[in-house]
C-alpha cells in the first residue's frame, strides 16, 4: 500500500473510532466533572471524568480554585 492509500485507510479508523467515542459520550451521564486545559491550550473548561466529553465553561470562581490547586 502506497503512502496515500495508508492515510486514507489511517482517516477512515479514526472516523469510526470517534463515532465509537460520541456514542459513548452520548449514553454518559456525565455525573462525575473535573477541570482541565483543553488540548494544547490554556483554556480552562468543564469534562466528564468518565468518557471524557467537554461539558462547557467554568465559572471565575472554579477556575480560580482550579488554578490555586485546591
Amino acid at each position: 500500500m502506497d503512502k496515500t492509500g495508508k492515510v486514507k485507510s489511517l482517516n477512515n479508523e479514526i472516523k469510526k473510532l470517534e463515532k465509537v467515542r460520541e456514542e459513548i459520550q452520548n449514553e454518559c451521564r456525565h455525573k462525575n466533572t473535573h477541570l482541565k486545559f483543553e488540548d494544547g491550550t490554556s483554556t480552562v473548561r468543564v469534562y466528564c471524568i468518565d468518557c471524557e466529553k467537554k461539558m462547557g465553561v467554568p465559572g471565575p470562581r472554579d477556575v480560580e480554585l482550579f488554578l490555586s490547586g485546591k
